[in-house]
């Protein structure tokens, strides 16, 4: 029997940032990647921006996210030596005049000013983008090349012997007073970082999951885009190719793309963008979100060793990095976690 402090079910985004959170703080840890092909984290599209939705307000916990998150990823891109993290401006153009007016007052509101750049109340007059009132660019916002992330981290844990890949069954799971037992390891706790199928963990049966599935483009487009630009859907440079999209669908729980989610995206895009696009690839995966829009962290409530981080929608660049810091001084220290995010709520 293999003795860590720590088993971490899934290798997905949550589980590499809790496992390099718990071996900071010196614990050994155990990743058992159980379903490594279905992870949403390896096709999501990576983008983090503290101002969100119609109505432009600050995304939940923006102050406490977002402006320590790009150091977070700059020194994990040192730490396991590549390069994964881009920081950029969003430009976000205003839909009509009344809009244009709401975010007027929106600026002079307390708390706004570290995230704007600055706002025009005219064109960029960038070919093919359609912005005729302007817009305003937001700090504090990139994005991540997540599959790349998890890829090197990957390499990362097998290096150091922290890294399994092997299928979970949960009813052979042997859970003590002081320790839990799954196959050949042994570790005072274990934490299931399964992203969607979590659905299928009876141990997580009574939570209320609202799966959603996402899908995305990748496309090549005649017109230089340096920022991100985002208007009900995102433009996303990337590479030689932008990324578009992305789809919130409830009802399909495939994570299989589809003819009805391509013709969405290019709906949507052809209000934001009227050049000719060429579709390189197109992809989808589902999102482990919430009924509530929160997260799922904590433990179980019979077993005081088993524990859930999960449910993070697709926030899980912004949100991850501080949840799974929280939750590590948590379990190592005794520090207080948020009762908004008890999975028994």
């Amino acid at each position: 029997m293999q003795k860590r402090d720590i088993l971490i079910v899934g290798q997905g985004l949550a589980g590499s940032l809790l496992a390099l959170e718990f071996e900071k703080r010196g614990k050994k840890v155990m990743i058992i990647d159980n379903n490594p092909s279905v992870s949403s984290s390896k096709v999501a599209a990576g983008l983090y921006n503290p101002i969100t939705g119609r109505k432009m307000i600050k995304t939940w916990l923006a102050d406490e996210l977002f402006p320590n998150l790009s150091k977070y990823y700059q020194d994990l891109e040192k730490k396991i030596d590549t390069k994964f993290h881009f920081s950029k401006t969003i430009y976000r153009p205003f839909n009509d005049i009344g809009e244009q007016n709401d975010w007027s007052l929106r600026t002079v509101e307390l708390g706004y000013n570290l995230y704007i750049k600055f706002t025009l109340n005219y064109s960029m007059e960038i070919d093919q983008l359609i912005d005729p009132l302007g817009g305003f660019f937001i700090n504090y916002s990139g994005m991540i090349d997540v599959p790349e992330l998890i890829s090197q981290c990957k390499k990362y844990f097998k290096s150091r012997g922290m890294y399994t890949e092997e299928r979970v069954h949960v009813e052979a799971l042997d859970v003590g007073e002081a320790h839990v037992k799954l196959g050949s390891f042994e570790a005072g706790k274990i934490i299931f970082c399964e992203g969607p199928m979590a659905v299928n963990n009876p141990l997580w049966s009574d939570l209320k999951f609202k799966l959603v599935k996402g899908e995305i483009l990748d496309v090549s487009c005649p017109t230089k885009i340096d920022h991100i630009v985002s208007k009900g859907i995102f433009m996303l440079p990337f590479k030689d190719y932008v990324r578009v999209g992305s789809t919130y669908n409830n009802k399909n729980q495939n994570g299989e793309p589809t003819e009805k989610g391509r013709l969405e995206l290019l709906n949507r895009l052809s209000k934001l963008y009227g050049g000719d696009v060429n579709i390189l690839k197109h992809r989808a995966a589902l999102r482990p979100a919430t009924f509530d829009r929160k997260p799922f962290i904590g433990f179980h409530d019979k077993f005081k060793n088993v524990a859930i981080f999960n449910g993070f929608g697709s926030k899980g660049v912004s949100l991850i990095p501080y949840f799974a810091m929280n939750l590590a001084d948590h379990i190592c220290f005794g520090k207080k976690m948020s009762l908004e995010v008890n999975p028994v709520r």
